[in-house]
């Protein structure tokens, strides 16, 4: 006889004691589970077990093996075992490059919650007990679960590309209106010096602002192209690793900054820098910092808009330390109430009518690629910090 779907057995992975503990105390009623402390263990009971493991589930970041690496052997010692894995957003990088080799059924976001897993782990023995009995399914399977995380991947690159559409806009109207001096060159090309008063505080303003329209636009345009970049070597399977190096932040602030003042001055907020410009190099790409910066200042300049704060200030502060730099997000809203920060980071929640829940989960993605920290405080009554820190290039920590 058949075991029913429930009965199948459910192999878990993961190094620290305490979330073994809390995974079978959880599920291990309702489901049969074998946990495991290491990815070698759990290889060793797959080669040697009589009993098909229907679903296993690995945490991402382990001691000796990684969870990816692990799901890339099981695939070739059971390959009908449905394959999950458990990771941090800061840790997603690797779990989309397993999707897209077909690595993994389902990725987990960790903190989990408890409702949702236990509905995913009844999906994936499902799937097992129809993939035994159709082996096309499991194929299915996995092309289900990459076209659901390229649409994750899409909304992201759609969404971090809002702000850059928005100065290429602004900066087509400055350029728009600077234009309008066009016929007094002509003249004084031709000779004709004589202009009227509107037309030469045009042109001092034509000479002072293009020098940076030019490169705003230049920056917007690599940013966009990068994020397109992004999307289109996950669209065709291009598993490579995210390309690393080190960058200068100041420019990259000074975009930002740039990018983001045309908001706050829409919204009704300030946004002051403080700190120094002369900051060592990083790091990270030019591209994967300004979205990081970029979304943390929206994000706060948002928050003093939807609240109607009076007086609102975003400031953006600067700091270097032990070879990490620091740049932390205040502003002077109404604060985030704890059961609302304790979600945050969460792809696509969100509290805001128009929001999709992305920026800070796709800070926090970034920033831990590159090996740094993000944190949230936030008081009721007097305002939120963002901060992360990325290591200094050529740091040693």
């Amino acid at each position: 006889m058949t075991p029913t779907p429930t009965e199948q057995l459910i192999l878990y992975v993961d190094d620290e004691h305490a979330n073994r503990v809390v995974f079978q105390a959880t599920f291990g009623k309702k489901f049969k589970i074998k946990a495991v402390a290491s990815a070698e263990e759990a290889l060793d009971f797959c080669a040697k077990t009589h009993e098909p493991v229907a679903v296993i589930v690995s945490d991402q970041r382990m001691t000796g093996m990684s969870g990816d690496e692990l799901l890339r052997r099981v695939k070739d010692v059971s390959p009908d075992t449905v394959r999950m894995i458990l990771t941090a957003y800061s840790d997603l990088e690797p779990i989309l490059g397993a999707v897209n080799e077909g690595l993994v059924a389902r990725y987990v976001i960790k903190p989990w919650d408890r409702t949702e897993l236990e509905e995913t782990l009844r999906w994936a023995l499902e799937a097992f007990v129809a993939g035994r009995q159709n082996n096309a399914l499991q194929l299915r399977l996995v092309q289900t679960e990459r076209l659901r995380t390229l649409g994750q991947v899409s909304a992201a690159v759609l969404h971090d590309l809002n702000q850059p559409v928005m100065a290429v806009s602004m900066s087509a109207e400055q350029l728009s209106e600077l234009s309008k001096v066009a016929p007094a060159l002509s003249r004084i090309a031709n000779g004709d010096t004589k202009l009227t008063e509107q037309e030469r505080s045009t042109l001092a303003a034509l000479g002072e602002e293009l020098p940076d329209l030019a490169s705003n636009l230049a920056s917007c345009a690599t940013f966009m192209t990068d994020l397109m970049k992004q999307m289109r070597q996950f669209q065709r399977h291009d598993t490579a690793p995210p390309t690393s190096g080190d960058v200068a932040p100041g420019p990259v602030l000074k975009l930002a900054l740039s990018m983001c003042r045309s908001g706050g001055i829409a919204g009704g907020s300030k946004l002051v820098f403080e700190g120094p410009s002369d900051l060592p190099r990083v790091r990270a790409t030019s591209t994967d910092l300004l979205q990081v910066i970029v979304n943390l200042i929206r994000n706060a300049q948002q928050a003093l808009e939807e609240h109607h704060v009076r007086e609102g200030v975003v400031r953006i502060h600067t700091a270097v330390a032990d070879g990490f730099l620091t740049v932390s997000v205040h502003d002077n809203g109404p604060g985030i109430p704890p059961d609302v920060l304790s979600k945050l980071g969460t792809p696509f929640y969100t509290t805001r009518d128009a929001g999709t829940g992305l920026g800070i989960a796709q800070c926090k993605r970034l920033v831990g690629r590159l090996g740094g920290d993000l944190r949230i405080e936030s008081t009721l009554g007097t305002g939120t910090d963002v901060t992360f820190t990325l290591p200094v290039f050529g740091a040693t920590h």
